[in-house]
């Protein structure tokens, strides 16, 4: 099955059908900055040690890869950041 950004995706198991919802792009890149920051040997994540991008679909259904610049992946970790300092998350 085929699901867009942010869409809800549809799954068959036996008689039961469960809907799952996919992350937009914003959720998706906050999760991967978690990620990596997870995996960065005690670095302090910023703009220059990650690159972001996106590659999603556009209204014609053709693959659109997108870098993000400097200044979107800083807003990025800035957000996860953020959310750790109020989750108490590290």
């Amino acid at each position: 099955a085929v699901a867009g950004e942010g869409s809800e995706m549809k799954t068959d198991e036996g008689d039961k059908e469960e809907e799952i919802r996919l992350p937009d792009l914003a959720e998706a890149l906050r999760l991967s900055v978690k990620v990596l920051n997870k995996t960065m040997d005690g670095t302090a994540a910023s703009s220059d040690k990650m690159e972001l991008f996106s590659l999603s679909l556009d209204n014609e259904g053709k693959c659109v890869h997108k870098i993000l610049t400097a200044e979107e992946a800083k807003k990025v970790i800035d957000e996860v950041e953020a959310e750790g300092a109020s989750t108490g998350d590290s």
